[in-house]
């Protein structure tokens, strides 16, 4: 029962999730599907026919209006305002005299040079050993990222506005960093492109955008590569815990040693 288990895991795990998106004025569509079976599925675009039942609730009754605050009596005699105070001398206080500091001690200072040293090696030391393990974290971030294929990348621009000078530059800079933007994703991750366009309306203020693609992703493959980092990740950490632990056997020692000192 447990083998034929682990089977049809294994099973399931060989077919891809695929992730449709696409978005224009109306709203952004959102479909994720796993054997031909739709897993999620989201539609901003969708107008609500259901309206809130606002118009069913009764008439509100006017409320009464507060009834003015009657006048409280004022009271029959006077009260005299006091114009002069008496002045009361205050004697100075007498300042606290400052208490001598003490110098600090030429031990400590030596001391906290010590351990500042030992800090910034250990710190070399921590870097020297996660510097071996980077190389091969960044191979399986590459290879985790083109397993990733997206395909039919449709998108479409529209940019303007009202003067046609700033309407060009604005096309200009769109150009640069869409185009941009674009080579970077088809390195990390393997694209098919169906069809790019910007366009330039010189005539009215615009910034439009709709397009839409495909994403295709094995779960196996991603799940491998996943528990690879996690045991690349798992051995820098022994390492670096290794490094940790010879300088609490010395810095033990040193205590230690003062203590005999002092003693």
């Amino acid at each position: 029962m447990l083998l034929a288990l682990i089977l049809l895991i294994f099973i399931l795990t060989l077919f891809s999730i695929n992730v449709y998106l696409s978005f224009d004025k109306k709203g952004v569509r959102l479909t994720v599907k796993y054997l031909g079976i739709k897993v999620f599925n989201l539609d901003t675009s969708e107008k609500k026919t259901d309206r809130p039942s606002e118009e069913l609730k009764p008439p509100e009754e006017p409320k009464p209006e507060p009834e003015p605050e009657s006048k409280k009596p004022e009271p029959e005699f006077e009260i005299t305002e006091i114009t002069e105070i008496p002045e009361v001398s205050k004697e100075p206080e007498a300042e606290p005299n400052p208490e001598p500091q003490e110098s600090p001690k030429p031990e400590e200072s030596v001391q906290e040079e010590l351990e500042k040293e030992q800090k910034g090696s250990s710190l070399m030391d921590k870097w020297n050993v996660l510097k071996q393990y980077l190389p091969k974290v960044k191979t399986a971030l590459k290879k985790l990222l083109k397993l990733i294929k997206i395909r039919d990348l449709d998108l479409h621009l529209t940019v303007g506005s009202d003067d046609a000078a700033t309407a060009g530059q604005n096309f200009g800079k769109i150009n640069a960093v869409f185009y941009n933007a674009l080579a970077l994703i088809c390195c990390l991750f393997s694209v098919t492109i169906k069809k790019t366009e910007i366009k330039c309306d010189y005539e009215h203020k615009a910034f439009e955008a709709e397009g839409s693609l495909h994403v295709k992703a094995k779960v196996l493959s991603i799940l491998a590569l996943a528990v690879y980092i996690l045991t690349i990740y798992i051995k820098a950490k022994s390492a670096l815990d290794n490094l940790d632990k010879p300088e609490s056997e010395s810095n033990s020692r040193k205590k230690d040693h003062n203590e005999r000192k002092e003693k």
